[in-house]
This record gives structure tokens, sequence and C-alpha cells, in this order.
């Protein structure tokens, strides 16, 4: 016999589940409507939208979210998905390794902003910082790798910016501004920019 004590827990466990996460894994996602970064850009001059979901509940933490993002059509995109897609496409092409063997060697730490999901276009920054290395070790780890590359937010000016494409079979290369401090990228529909604005860049898509 079930002790009654223990059926109520199982109980609110029960609803816990299903008004938090639907005991599936999934919550309804709640669109941002003013977020405070920007996403990438799925279409001419469309940003996806960005959303967030309850994915889970930790007793210490609370409720954990995680964010989603929307494309013109509806089609969800989960972040770090993205971020292992992108680095896989390095690996594959060696860059990965030029980039880690960069870092170890000289100190330059790679900063990756995904700008466009349609196809997949990122911007690879590098930052010197010789001292890194030592601090963080030789950071072999994939996850450490892959948590350089980021859906949110627009790239940050630095000399010897590149760009790259798994979709479009791109591999790093260097962009190139006009004295106006304006980059683009060709697409088969329209194309990109880049707008240098003081330390930063804004992008659109044409």
């Amino acid at each position: 016999m079930i002790h009654r004590s223990m059926l109520c827990l199982s109980l609110l466990n029960l609803l816990l589940c299903f008004s938090m996460t639907g005991c599936d894994g999934s919550s309804p996602l709640r669109i941002k409507k003013n977020p405070k970064n920007v996403g990438p850009w799925c279409g001419p001059n469309q940003r996806v939208q960005i959303g967030e979901r309850v994915v889970g509940h930790n007793p210490n933490l609370g409720v954990i979210h995680r964010t989603f993002l929307v494309d013109d059509a509806g089609k969800e995109y989960d972040p770090k998905k993205l971020a292992d897609q992108v680095w896989s496409y390095l690996e594959g092409t060696g860059d990965a390794k030029k980039i880690k063997e960069a870092f170890s060697s000289d100190g330059y730490y790679p900063r990756m902003i995904v700008v466009s999901i349609k196809p997949v276009v990122v911007i690879l920054e590098t930052y010197q910082d010789a001292a890194l290395p030592k601090q963080l070790g030789t950071s072999t780890e994939r996850n450490y790798w892959v948590a350089q590359i980021h859906a949110l937010g627009d790239p940050v000016y630095k000399d010897g910016l590149q760009w790259f494409s798994p979709d479009l079979k791109q591999r790093p290369t260097n962009l190139a501004f006009s004295q106006a401090g304006v980059a683009e990228i060709a697409l088969a529909h329209g194309k990109l920019k880049l707008i240098r604005e003081g330390k930063d860049c804004k992008t659109t898509r044409e």
C-alpha cells in the first residue's frame, strides 16, 4: 500500500512537471518583444525572433530557461546546436586546429558571431592576450571552443575580421572594408553588410 503522503508528493511532482515543461522537455516559447541583443538575419531586412522556453528545474537554481531563435517561416533554431554545427565545420576544414594553435602559441582568443542563419554566416573576431594561454591552459576541451560561438549580438570591429559559412562552403576569409567603413558578403539572394560604427559593427541584410 502506498502511503498517503508519498502519493500526495508524487501527484505534486507530476503537476509541477506538467506546469513547467509538459513532461516532454518542452514548454511554450515566449517571444521577447524587446530583446537586449539582436539575433542573426534570416532573410532580406528580416531578423530572427528571439524566444525563451522553460527546459527544466534545478533545486538550487530554480527554473531553467533556454533561448531559441525563430526564422521567418516559423522554424526554431537551438543556438547550442547551431554553435556545434559551426565548430564541426571548422573541424572538418582544419581551421579549428589553426584557431587552437594560434591561441596556444600567440594568445589569439577567438570570438565568433552568427550573423545569418539562412544561410549560416559567421564573423570571426580575434583578440590577442599572451597571458590567456597560461591562465586557461591549452583549452583542448571541445565544449570550450563551441562556447566561443554566439548567436546573439553584432560583431565588434577589429583589424583582421574574417567571415566563413558552413552552408556556402566558405572557409575563413578576410573582410575588406571600404574607406566608408563598409564590408559586403554576397549571398545567393542579396547581400550582408557590415558597417563600422566606432568600435562596433552594425549588420544589415538586403
